[in-house]
């Protein structure tokens, strides 16, 4: 059957034609992207400390470096500061710890982050606020010391959930004049 030969060695050529074909197209299709195009740029991340203000103390303020740190007592008598953090780059979830040093004694307190992101308020600009954040100052100052006019530094570590992070550290001073 002398017909059988030349179809299947026709049907051959056009299989392994077909073939190259693909093979040829995708070997240039690789060769010539653009590693630009195809590479993810990774958001810039920042953090910035801050404190409540505003009439309903739910904005955000930037802490200017030697800014009065209120100390705030509430009904089971411990002293706290409220502070706030303006993240970019972290989306609306992020894990957020506070540090407070006493630059006077150089002890250092620490409200870790919980074990869940906490929610963060984003408006139209990127900024994504938490605010107001209850830290205390239960052991930042010896007993029956004078707090008012101690200096501190304030720090805070914003970490995303696939562990990106970014950091800020200000100064402050302690006032009483509210307790």
């Amino acid at each position: 059957m002398p017909g059988w030969h030349i179809i299947c060695s026709n049907v051959r050529a056009v299989a392994l034609s077909s073939a190259l074909s693909c093979t040829l197209a995708l070997a240039l299709a690789l060769g010539c992207s653009d590693p630009a195009a195809t590479a993810t740029e990774e958001p810039t991340r920042s953090a910035e400390i801050g404190a409540p203000s505003g009439p309903d103390g739910l904005d955000f303020t930037a802490l200017e470096p030697g800014a009065e740190l209120r100390l705030q007592t509430f009904g089971q008598g411990g002293t706290h500061l409220f502070l706030g953090v303006r993240c970019r780059g972290f989306g609306s979830r992020a894990f957020v710890t506070f540090a407070l040093k006493n630059l006077t004694t150089m002890v250092e307190v620490v409200a870790p982050a919980p074990a869940r992101p906490q929610l963060l308020f984003c408006s139209d600009d990127d900024n994504c606020d938490l605010v107001p954040v209850t830290v205390m100052t239960s052991g930042l100052f010896e007993l029956d010391s004078e707090r008012d006019g101690v200096p501190v530094e304030v720090s805070v570590e914003v970490k995303s959930q696939a562990g990106a992070v970014a950091s800020a550290a200000q100064t402050g001073v302690i006032s009483t004049a509210d307790l």
